[in-house]
């Protein structure tokens, strides 16, 4: 019987990473999970009160690859999470 569930790796950089105080994590989510869906365990998981509070910001990578939030991952993904780029 296969199971209802992945663990997936995600890494946080830049000054999310430091809103988080975690510079990676594993977290388990049910199988054919998108981005949004992780993004959302995430801000359940770390709080409301970080810069997750508005997603749709975000930069994500899966295995190195820019992904749109509606890609589904897969067991063993790579997850790479990057805050808004801002400059001056």
């Amino acid at each position: 019987m296969r199971s209802q569930s992945i663990t997936i790796q995600v890494k946080f950089f830049a000054s999310l990473k430091e809103s988080l105080g975690v510079s990676q994590t594993n977290l388990t989510v049910p199988v054919e999970s998108t981005v949004d869906m992780l993004l959302r365990k995430i801000q359940d998981t770390y709080g409301k009160d970080s810069q997750l509070i508005d997603i749709s910001s975000l930069r994500v990578a899966v295995n190195q690859q820019m992904v749109e939030f509606d890609r589904v991952i897969r067991e063993d993904d790579e997850i790479a999470i990057f805050p808004p780029i801002t400059g001056g």
